[in-house]
């Protein structure tokens, strides 16, 4: 039998694509993944929600108001309800996300100056779409009213620019940092992308780590190192870390060049720091694999540990609204300091401060774990494998 570094390698390689269900999982499913949330959020804002109409003034006002709302990017008058009660059933079957009543004498009360209310329900379960049709609500109920009262005051006697002063007086000049379209496909598929990404990662390592200790082939492992526990450890996981590599690369490239994520980075370092992260990953997952019992209870262990990272890495709920017991927890996670770092360096153009230190210091220890776990592999494989 040969040996060395370069037959551990080349056996691995073969190994891997020889099974397709273990290069479909390598190759296969974060490429999809990627795929598919980019598809999915290819618009970037949720458009056309469907929204159900009570009209009771059936007025020339009130089918203008109607056809501002429907002219909003988030709602779709999806249907008119014949009464209050079907357009509450609507909203409950989740057939739409809200439901706008305009009242009667509407027009007549605008005409005569008297406030008149014009009521939105909407499904506070979908924080999403709720939020949009709130905002998008509001502007067009507010346009709406202030061109009401800028006829008003014209016909007292203002002129257009008097009347405009009159009913905002102030300007405001809003500009929003770092994504200027509020483009939720930027937002979340900065961090799905790499989050599915880093399961697999976990899992398949793991795999690739635990398999040689299920099967009793560790003494044959460590053999074939001719002794060397580093030999056989990097010479096993070497083919995994440069296709993860691969499509890390190909991820990031999706991520900036074709949905156009802004971008103030260098493309090399920011490749260069998702390689750290996946030997980061690959360290824990030799960890796992070498401080648990068999292989089953470290893919299940390992698998939960790398999907609750998205809960507790302080992404779509701002860290510092968490509290302080969680920010510190969240640290348990190679994900939270990874997904921090790439927002701070290559969307906010920060290269390094006292913050990006706390990351780095977070993923050096789980390095440091990973050299722990190199020593109860080495172990492990010497006895043979995992105890009967």
């Amino acid at each position: 039998m040969k040996k060395g570094f370069f037959s551990i390698f080349k056996k691995e390689v073969i190994t891997i694509f020889t099974t397709p269900r273990l290069l479909l999982l390598i190759l296969g499913v974060p490429v999809l993944m990627s795929f598919y949330y980019a598809s999915l959020m290819d618009e970037g804002v949720p458009r056309d929600l469907p929204v159900v109409l009570l009209d009771q003034d059936k007025t020339k006002l009130s089918r203008q108001l109607g056809l501002m709302l429907d002219a909003t990017p988030s709602m779709k008058i999806a249907f008119e309800a014949a009464g209050e009660l079907e357009g509450q059933k609507s909203v409950r079957r989740g057939d739409v996300f809200a439901m706008i009543i305009i009242p009667k004498d509407f027009q007549k009360n605008i005409q005569k100056g008297i406030y008149s209310n014009v009521t939105c329900y909407y499904n506070g379960d979908y924080l999403l779409p709720a939020g949009l049709i709130y905002k998008d609500f509001q502007t067009a109920a507010g346009t709406f009213a202030a061109g009401a009262r800028l006829k008003t005051l014209q016909q007292g006697g203002l002129t257009t620019p008097e009347a405009m002063a009159t009913i905002s007086p102030v300007k405001t000049d809003v500009h929003v940092l770092f994504n200027p379209y509020t483009s939720y496909s930027y937002y979340l598929n900065l961090s799905f992308m790499p989050m599915t990404f880093q399961i697999v990662i976990m899992v398949v390592s793991i795999y690739a780590f635990g398999s040689v200790l299920k099967y009793r082939q560790g003494r044959e492992l460590f053999n074939q190192a001719n002794g060397s526990i580093i030999t056989a450890i990097f010479a096993k996981i070497l083919p995994y870390t440069l296709l993860f590599l691969i499509v890390g690369i190909f991820m990031n490239t999706l991520l900036f060049y074709r949905i156009n994520i802004p971008f103030k980075g260098n493309f090399f370092g920011l490749n260069l720091f998702f390689l750290s992260f996946i030997l980061i990953c690959q360290s824990m997952a030799l960890f796992l694999a070498s401080v648990m019992s068999s292989l089953r209870t470290a893919l299940t262990i390992g698998g939960s540990y790398a999907a609750l990272a998205f809960s507790f890495a302080g992404y779509t709920f701002p860290p510092e609204g968490l509290s302080t017991f969680t920010q510190y927890f969240s640290y348990i996670f190679p994900f939270t300091s990874y997904m921090r770092f790439t927002v701070n360096y290559a969307i906010r153009g920060i290269t390094f401060n006292s913050e990006q230190l706390h990351y780095m210091i977070a993923l050096t220890v789980f390095a440091c774990i990973g050299v722990i776990g190199i020593l109860l592999y080495n172990k492990k494989l010497q006895k043979g494998g995992y105890d009967i």
